[in-house]
């Protein structure tokens, strides 16, 4: 099914057979594929906290408003952005790496580690929040497109309490929590929406 396909037919699905498991070889072989995601100077920071123990599934079902595809989807991932992306080790690691793999040369290397460096240097907590957003949001629609490809139904949340849900989990303040993405074999379709007319999101150098 291609991408256009995909995007159609995709719903955010609310109801799920709790009975069906997703393989961790298939899980993991969708977060290998989603974390190949455009990221910003390639660091990478995004994480995906895969949440399975069912006691931790019942605790999160409350501070989720609820929403049972938290405890019946077969997956729920917690989707993660790491600060520590930011740092300048981590930075220059990478392109070490890159420049070790052969996809260029030391020139290019220790320009593009600077340049990334200088980039994040003197960016407010704010700035970086936003980077990470973005990074995450950029995965996490990723991930769904090849959850949906391989046959499976989704639905993002941001309806929860994000201080419970980091408490609850242990989640410390280097992770910044975006969203939350259940996976799973529906057992009701989602409903049909209605979205705008492209001419009415669209627009030429300028906007009113």
């Amino acid at each position: 099914m291609s991408v256009k396909n995909i995007l159609e037919k995709r719903r955010s699905v609310r109801h799920y057979d709790p009975s069906y498991k997703i393989s961790s070889e298939i899980l993991t072989s969708l977060v290998e594929s989603a974390s190949k995601s455009p990221n910003g100077n390639n660091i990478q920071s995004t994480r995906y906290l895969i949440i399975d123990e069912p006691d931790l599934r019942n605790l999160l079902l409350p501070i989720a408003f609820n929403q049972q595809q938290v405890i019946e989807a077969s997956t729920l991932i917690v989707m993660l952005g790491d600060y520590q992306a930011f740092d300048k080790e981590n930075i220059i690691k990478i392109h070490e790496e890159g420049f070790q793999a052969g996809y260029f040369d030391e020139s290019l290397r220790d320009y593009l580690a600077n340049a990334a460096i200088n980039y994040y240097e003197n960016k407010s907590k704010e700035d970086l929040k936003l980077e990470l957003t973005r990074d995450v949001s950029l995965a996490s629609m990723s991930l769904i497109l090849l959850a949906n490809e391989a046959g499976f139904e989704t639905i993002t949340m941001s309806g929860y309490d994000s201080k419970k849900l980091k408490d609850i989990l242990n989640i410390s303040e280097r992770y910044l929590d975006v969203m939350l993405i259940a996976i799973g074999k529906g057992t009701k379709a989602g409903h049909k929406t209605v979205r705008h007319n492209v001419n009415k999101v669209m627009y030429r150098n300028q906007i009113i």
